[in-house]
């Protein structure tokens, strides 16, 4: 584990119209090793004052890394706002990695992945490191953004999952006459789920999202039968 180490941000990218990727790189070289879809703890700390402003995110790459990406809604928060002014060069603190939402491989297992937003980003974690170690589970991804334009990384993570032989599905929820989307649209439920995975009872679920995404996800795989203690969530607000 790493507590407050230096990291400079080596790139900031444009992904979606809300949200930026950031990529820090360790100021000493240090790799630290995680499990996928573990958390870092990203610092600000004002030079000024000595304020520090904190909040946890996704790591959305794979390990061991002496980086770290992240993507961030850039919601005009205590942190975001000091991240909508970042420049190359800045340095934050890093403390890394918490949580207990994380890929654990088991043989012949079968996945569910059901992504909210930016809750992308621990699965983007998970399928590099998958594709890494040469494994090839079953996995179904469904992704729900609120707009054809959220949809995060949308080519690599296509990319990943034909890779993979596994099946994605993106759903809407605010989906418009002439936004020229022509896939599911509506919040992700029991159905949709049994749409892509009628074989949901026999996977492994993984959930992260938001607060109330989470919840309605874990209400609709407890209602297709799935032991709500089995079901490994993480939520983002």
């Amino acid at each position: 584990m790493i507590l407050n180490k230096p990291y400079v941000i080596a790139s900031i990218k444009k992904t979606t119209r809300d949200v930026t990727t950031f990529t820090f790189k360790s100021q000493d070289g240090t790799k630290i090793d995680f499990s996928p879809g573990m958390f870092a703890m990203l610092t600000y700390k004002d030079p000024a004052t000595g304020e520090k402003t904190a909040r946890a995110f996704s790591i959305a790459n794979t390990p061991p890394s002496d980086t770290l990406d992240f993507f961030i809604s850039m919601i005009h928060g205590k942190l975001t706002s000091k991240l909508e002014s970042a420049k190359v060069g800045d340095v934050y603190y890093m403390s890394a990695p918490y949580g207990q939402f994380k890929y654990e491989q088991k043989q012949g297992e079968k996945l569910l992945f059901l992504a909210g937003g930016t809750g992308l980003a621990p699965f983007f974690s998970m399928l590099e490191y998958i594709i890494g170690r040469n494994e090839k589970p079953d996995i179904v991804l469904i992704y729900s953004v609120k707009y054809p334009y959220d949809i995060i990384e949308k080519e690599k993570l296509s990319e990943m999952i034909s890779l993979l032989g596994g099946k994605l599905a993106v759903t809407v929820t605010r989906h418009t006459p002439d936004d020229g989307w022509n896939g599911d649209s509506g919040h992700v439920d029991a159905k949709m789920i049994l749409k892509y995975a009628p074989d949901a009872k026999e996977r492994t679920s993984y959930i992260c999202g938001p607060p109330a995404f989470v919840k309605a996800l874990k209400d609709a795989l407890v209602s297709l039968g799935i032991n709500d203690r089995e079901i490994k969530a993480e939520m983002w607000g």
